[in-house]
């Protein structure tokens, strides 16, 4: 499989070229009309991990319903599905229709991706605050965007911003790099890269859980999963009482508290491998998602096996 494509969109007076010249180092030829749309470039990737040329297709958008429809159609889902990366800048003001706009977009694009990939095939999804002169967007144009971000599966880079935040994350266009960096570009999973017995993307035996690939999610999804892998593992375990016997309600209520700690075990667990194995690259980081949950799923059938909840 052909290695997949870094899109940058943005309106035709985005300043994509301070952009590619901070990421690649250069800027392509301008086409004959004099910008950047539907221009081809490249980007040369390198981390102690890997090394990998990533094509960038640049797509000007002048008008959001006609670039959508145009996505839409039947004959755009090989370019989309072909897409790795999707980066949307906007320039953002003090006055002006930016946030409208910006948001008509990342719902346009969302469409778009789920018509063709689904959305959990998005790959990396950013949305770029710009300016000419590289301003910072004020805390309630930050705030103003954040929901519509998170509606829409993206996440919102103000560019302009430098050094880390008050949680250690890197900001700015640091962290658009690290990103992009952390996206798995390689296009395959080699046959050396999958786990014994642990195929992610298809059902397991006991058809408890059919994606494990917990490490680029949050921690939403992540809870989400892990009570759909709780409930199956109960089940599997479960004994049904015999001659109609009450059930013994303190019991029940002792097993439910003690199932919940074991949940905020298993929780804390995977989101310590999610933070030990976060500037991996995706097949590591996927290798070690499937060694925590299958100690997870052994532990918790091993327990059930002696009528125990794990400490």
């Amino acid at each position: 499989m052909p290695t997949p494509r870094l899109l940058l969109l943005g309106s035709p007076s985005n300043p994509f070229a301070k952009l590619l010249t901070d990421l690649t180092g250069s800027v392509p030829p301008l086409n004959s009309s004099g910008s950047l749309a539907g221009v081809t470039h490249e980007w040369d990737v390198k981390t102690q991990y890997y090394n990998a040329t990533v094509p960038i297709w640049i797509d000007e958008i002048a008008d959001i319903d006609e670039w959508q429809t145009e996505f839409l159609r039947p004959e755009a889902k090989e370019v989309v599905q072909a897409v790795g990366a999707w980066v949307y800048c906007f320039g953002h003001a003090v006055d002006g229709d930016w946030r409208e706009t910006a948001e008509k977009t990342m719902k346009a694009i969302q469409a778009v991706v789920e018509e063709h990939s689904g959305f959990s095939e998005s790959g990396v999804m950013l949305v770029v605050g710009m300016t000419a002169n590289g301003g910072l967007m004020t805390e309630d144009q930050r705030a103003s965007l954040d929901d519509a971000c998170m509606d829409y599966g993206f996440e919102l880079v103000d560019y302009g911003v430098k050094g880390i935040n008050e949680f250690g994350e890197k900001q700015g266009f640091e962290r658009l790099k690290e990103a992009l960096e952390t996206n798995d570009w390689s296009g395959t999973v080699g046959d050396d890269e999958e786990e014994e017995g642990f195929d992610f993307g298809e059902e397991q035996d006991d058809g408890s859980v059919d994606s494990l690939d917990i490490l680029g999610r949050n921690e939403a999804e992540v809870t989400a999963e892990l009570f759909g892998l709780k409930t199956s593992l109960l089940a599997s375990g479960s004994v049904s009482s015999t001659d109609g016997d009450a059930p013994d309600v303190e019991h029940i209520v002792q097993d439910q508290a003690a199932e919940v700690d074991d949940l905020d075990f298993m929780m804390g667990k995977l989101l310590a491998v999610r933070e030990q194995s976060g500037d991996l690259p995706i097949a590591q980081r996927k290798k070690a998602a499937a060694k925590a949950v299958q100690e997870l799923m052994s532990r918790d059938v091993a327990s059930m096996d002696r009528g125990n909840v794990p400490d």
